[in-house]
């Protein structure tokens, strides 16, 4: 399960290290903007790249990305391609891939959901796209729950989760990335300012809240 949670993204990785140019924006195109394609191109090999670490973490890491498509694509895109195609391949795959582990099922998706738990987590952490979000059917010990976090007022490097799911009194984040300037007109320029864009480390404080 930490192995899933840390390589989730696994089929990104090469995307992160080179980024593509969106024309429409300058800057690198971004998970949710990238042409349906191109993101069903990389899911498409995210598992298939975890199997030699760990077979049970690549059928999780499957799960999540046929769970995105199943939660934010509507179902006229999932109906056509290319992520029909790729949508019918990956649950055949799984299929085989859990018979092959005799995986219970049951505690294959328990642990499915906590991992879009903790993706949903730590994108409300690294985006800070809203000050206030909120993920439901969280697994506990005693059923289900909503996990709930929030930026309080005047911090923006800290988070506060409702209700507290961790064993530490608080959790420090740290989080690297390269800062862009600004947009460019070219892909060159592109790779050129990545590969010389300064590293940035954030730290973000999760406490209870």
């Amino acid at each position: 399960m930490r192995l899933a949670a840390l390589q989730h993204d696994i089929g990104m990785a090469a995307w992160d290290a080179a980024p593509v140019r969106d024309p429409r924006t300058g800057l690198p195109y971004s998970f949710t903007s990238m042409p349906r394609a191109m993101h069903v191109e990389l899911w498409t090999r995210a598992a298939r790249l975890m199997v030699a670490q760990s077979p049970y973490a690549a059928l999780l890491v499957s799960l999540h990305g046929t769970g995105l498509y199943d939660r934010y694509v509507s179902d006229q895109e999932r109906a056509a391609e290319p992520a029909r195609a790729y949508l019918e391949a990956e649950r055949e795959w799984q299929r085989g891939m859990a018979a092959a582990l005799d995986a219970d099922l049951g505690q294959l998706e328990r642990n499915a959901a906590l991992l879009r738990c903790w993706d949903w987590l730590s994108l409300f952490v690294c985006t800070a796209s809203s000050e206030e979000g909120s993920f439901a059917g969280v697994p506990a010990g005693d059923g289900a729950v909503a996990l709930a976090a929030c930026m309080p007022a005047g911090d923006a490097q800290a988070v506060a989760v409702s209700p507290w799911p961790f064993a530490e009194e608080a959790i420090e984040a740290v989080i690297d990335g390269r800062l862009l300037r600004g947009a460019v007109a070219t892909q060159k320029q592109l790779d050129r300012a990545v590969a010389a864009a300064p590293i940035e480390r954030l730290r973000i404080r999760l406490a209870p809240g």
